[in-house]
């Protein structure tokens, strides 16, 4: 009887020992696999345990190392739906899978803000049903370290879905699925509210050459967080406690009160939680809508050299050479001001963001024409934006003849008391749209601006100030939230970017 007992125990032991082979969260059911490529599929299983991937008339067999395993599969055509298999010591079968374009959307709120708060948002979602159009929501996962583990799932698109989806990604998405009639599928890793050191990993900050404070070193920024954390402990008790209390009494909740802090959002633990995770799952490209958090005077100023180093480092992760990269050029927001000698946060990381344009096989997307009146950072109109990112994808990506871009600063000739402006992306022509040109502030060599008197000369712009006579310096849109709006366009429908012409040092404060 122990004899039996013992064996029992022993088989027990044995089997328990077997972790069930598993892959990585991303391959899901729903799933969108990309087309034309090799497609790496990766996951956990025992240490020696033999795995074998078979898909669509492909098999191949790998075997786990430190209990981990990862195959590739040769490039696929569009098409679907279908199944793939995953032996070892148990089977795993994924269905319902396409193959097609896949993106991956980052950033913060302006990418994260649901569909259900765009302006059309009810026709949109009534009209949003399309199974060729797949997406996944990373949930947000702030890590000190490295993770391989999400808990998502890929969903088509519907209006149970959709409403609660990236407004931005969903436009893109959706009209890149119908432009170019194959399955699309977009990963949303977003985190509203959180800064760009969030989304680089902590070795990459550390190489960048400014002096590291509680905004991108882990350390710093810990400690800085726990202060504050202690500081508004006594608010959040109270108002836990008064919840509790109008709970019991059956009233309603009271209001959240200013103050509270939210979770820790440091240097590098998006990029450990939420992109880490993903990575080296196949992709077409990269759109990043981010900045706001950073877009305050001399924080902002960093943002030259943080966001080139993600474009590099993303990159560099997935290993596919220089992907399509697109960045959204910041929204104007907070207060209208005609000021043009104040200092500016979101001016700067707009400015940061056209200058990360050096980096090869990238386009930048402006958004200065959907702002809000009332200068909220949470513009609603993101479908203008949706079919921007969507000519950048058919020009940068599918190769295809679109103008994609509005103008975009190449140079500048100072002559006698007139700065002359050079573009490129013309788009068939320079227009300033509805009045004479706005936005354009021009400085001498005191480096202080005044209102610029801009008119466009065929293919340049040229501008002036009688308190000027000597120019050094053209901006364009350099304000928080420039009054009156901006209407420098070209005639392919699509605005400037703001822009800088010098090379002055920004204020700190």
């Amino acid at each position: 009887m122990k004899h039996t007992i013992t064996i029992i125990i022993s088989c027990f032991l044995i089997a328990s020992g077997f972790a069930q082979v598993k892959p990585a969260s991303l391959f899901s059911d729903n799933m969108v696999l990309q087309r034309e490529t090799n497609v790496p599929v990766w996951g956990t299983a025992s240490n020696g345990e033999s795995i074998t991937v078979e898909f669509e008339g492909q098999k191949l067999t790998t075997t786990a190392k430190d209990g981990k395993w990862k195959v590739s599969l040769k490039p696929l055509k569009a098409g679907g739906p279908f199944t793939m298999t995953i032996k070892g010591n148990n089977t795993v079968t994924i269905n319902n899978i396409l193959v097609g374009e896949v993106w991956l959307c980052s950033g913060q709120s302006n990418m994260e803000r649901a569909l259900i708060y765009d302006t059309v948002a009810k026709e949109a979602i009534a009209n949003s049903a399309n199974d060729q159009f797949r997406f996944v929501t990373i949930p947000h996962n702030s890590m000190d370290t490295p993770t391989v583990e999400i808990n998502c799932k890929w969903v088509a698109s519907s209006p149970a879905t959709t409403k609660l989806f990236s407004a931005t990604a969903y436009w893109f998405g959706s009209k890149l699925q119908k432009e170019l009639g194959v399955p699309i599928g977009i990963i949303n890793c977003s985190y509203g509210g959180t800064p760009i050191e969030a989304w680089v990993s902590e070795n990459t900050l550390s190489k960048l050459p400014f002096s590291k404070d509680a905004h991108s070193d882990p350390t710093l920024a810990k400690a800085d967080y726990q202060i504050k954390k202690d500081k508004a402990q006594p608010i959040l008790d109270k108002y836990n406690a008064d919840k509790e209390a109008a709970k019991q009494q059956h009233l309603p909740a009271p209001p959240t009160p200013t103050g509270i802090i939210g979770p820790y959002r440091g240097p590098n633990v998006l990029y450990n939680g939420m992109i880490s995770p993903l990575i080296p799952y196949a992709i077409k490209g990269m759109v990043w809508y981010q900045g706001e958090t950073n877009s305050y005077v001399g924080r902002a100023n960093t943002y030259y050299q943080l966001l080139p180093a993600l474009i590099k480092e993303w990159r560099g992760d997935w290993g596919e050479g220089n992907i399509p990269f697109f960045v959204v050029q910041l929204c104007p927001n907070r207060k209208k001001t005609t000021d043009p000698t104040l200092p500016s946060g979101i001016a700067t990381v707009s400015d940061a963001q056209r200058s990360a344009l050096s980096e090869p096989n990238t386009a930048l997307l402006v958004t200065t024409d959907l702002v809000e009146p009332d200068g909220d950072v949470h513009y609603k109109r993101k479908e203008p934006l949706g079919a921007r990112l969507v000519l950048a994808a058919k020009a940068m990506a599918y190769n295809q003849k679109v103008e994609y871009s509005g103008p975009l600063y190449k140079g500048v000739e100072f002559k006698g008391n007139k700065a002359i402006l050079g573009f490129t992306h013309i788009g068939g022509g320079l227009v300033a749209k509805d009045t004479a040109l706005t936005g354009f502030t021009i400085a001498g060599e005191d480096k202080k601006f005044y209102v610029g008197n801009a008119v466009i000369e065929g293919e340049k712009v040229v501008v002036t100030n009688p308190n000027v006579p000597n120019p050094k310096s053209v901006r364009y849109g350099w304000a928080d939230h420039p009054w009156p709006d901006l209407n420098f366009w070209n005639k392919a429908g699509l605005p400037a970017a703001v822009f800088r012409t010098d090379n002055w040092e920004l204020p700190l404060k």
